[in-house]
């Protein structure tokens, strides 16, 4: 049996889902809106303006597009990136490219709190602004507003794409590496990178269904040949150390953290204090500024969009946008360039709408339906292909590029070349 067969039998409906997701996303702690005519990204298809260049300034139409993330609330530590990028996108996009076909573009932040009821209301918001679409730049809250988007045909584009909803509902379009098979790479990368004998999933204990991670987790270290134990850790420990000696005493070389990211790296400290430092694990997702300022610290994982310190084409794009224009440095950690992704796929959806056309959700729509085998010049992990009316299934994207932290930067272990885990 391949890794993504056992695994679709045991992820069936939302709660391990539920559980990856937050796997995916660390579990990270750490509204309003922001209006701007600008911030952007690479032209879709991979060319580029170079960014000492400008453009004529675009005199169509404006385009709006809205955005939704966790900016404030235990989530924002992983999840407000769109903040930063989303506005540099669309600077990059109106000042460099001369706009989308002419048309300026204009980015609507909102902020969803961690609150749901915050989260409808904002993209109500959004709707009555006649936003064309809508990038869930973080999407922790997507069940509380996906229904209102749908039924105003809104199309709601990723950004992070952990929730179950992407994967079951119309008009809902994942650009990076799908949820489940987030496991599967999370072990993958455990043993082709860290070299892992034995795996510790080291879960949430706030959230019940952080432990159903445990069970596809422990399938597939089984069939890699990889020992696998889990432990539960609380974000709101005074002390780690117990939990350090454990596993130390278990001979654990290899420590998924997907908890709290600044738990996380309190964790960390209490087990080199202890003598006891493994090789890490976590996610693109999870890894944060406050990683990178950890002394000895290794740590590998799966990246469900480009990690920012890739480089070449249209990855140099980012950098270089995002160094032009973005407000400050959070455009290289957490969900900045899943936000960028989503970003660039509407941007593609777009191509074909005229100078002298006001831009619809229909276009967007028609445009993304469109999408075969497309990789937006090469940044996306997966061949984006979208069907009207069907979402992208489990499993549907399975691949991802791989992440890492050494010498307190980030790094690109595998390079810009995704990992596509066997399907038979």
């Amino acid at each position: 049996m391949s890794l993504t067969s056992g695994v679709r039998r045991i992820v069936q409906g939302g709660a391990v889902l539920t559980a990856a997701a937050l796997v995916v996303s660390g579990c990270s702690s750490s509204g309003g809106t922001k209006n701007s005519g600008g911030n952007s990204t690479p032209p879709a298809g991979g060319s580029s303006s170079p960014a000492g260049s400008t453009a004529a300034a675009p005199k169509g139409s404006p385009i709006k597009i809205g955005v939704i993330a966790s900016l404030s609330g235990a989530q924002a530590s992983s999840s407000n990136q769109s903040e930063t990028v989303a506005p540099a996108w669309a600077d990059y996009v109106n000042k460099q490219l001369g706009g989308i076909n002419g048309h300026p573009v204009q980015v609507i932040v909102k902020d969803d709190a961690g609150q749901p009821t915050t989260a409808a209301s904002a993209v109500n918001e959004l709707i009555n602004q006649k936003v064309v679409a809508i990038l869930v730049g973080s999407d922790n809250l997507v069940p509380a507003f996906d229904a209102a988007a749908q039924k105003a045909g809104v199309p709601l584009v990723s950004g992070t794409a952990n929730a179950a909803d992407w994967y079951t509902k119309p008009l809902m379009y994942p650009t990076v590496t799908d949820v489940a098979s987030g496991l599967i790479g999370q072990m993958i990368v455990a043993k082709q990178f860290g070299k892992a004998t034995k795996f510790a999933d080291l879960y949430c204990a706030e959230v019940a269904a952080c432990s159903q991670a445990n069970a596809p987790l422990k399938a597939t270290a089984g069939k890699m040949g990889v020992k696998f134990t889990a432990l539960a850790v609380s974000a709101t420990a005074t002390s780690y150390t117990a939990q350090c000696l454990a596993l130390k005493q278990q001979k654990v070389d290899y420590a998924q953290l997907n908890f709290s990211t600044e738990a996380a790296v309190k964790f960390v400290k209490d087990c080199q204090a202890q003598g006891y430092n493994p090789t890490w694990g976590s996610s693109g997702q999870a890894i944060g500024k406050s990683h990178t300022k950890l002394s000895n610290f290794t740590a590998f994982g799966p990246a469900y969009a480009f990690p920012s310190a890739s480089t070449g084409g249209a990855f140099d794009t980012y950098a270089s946008a995002m160094k032009k224009y973005a407000k400050d440095d959070n455009w290289k950690y957490g969900a900045a360039t899943f936000a960028w992704t989503g970003l660039v796929a509407i941007q593609k959806a777009l191509a074909s709408v005229t100078p002298t056309a006001t831009a619809t959700t229909t276009d967007v729509v028609n445009g993304l339906d469109a999408f075969k085998e497309e990789t937006l010049g090469g940044i996306t992990a997966n061949k984006l292909t979208f069907t009207k009316g069907k979402p992208v299934p489990f499993l549907g994207h399975p691949c991802f590029f791989v992440i890492g932290v050494k010498d307190k930067k980030i790094t690109v272990p595998a390079g810009t070349t995704p990992i596509c885990p066997p399907s038979s």
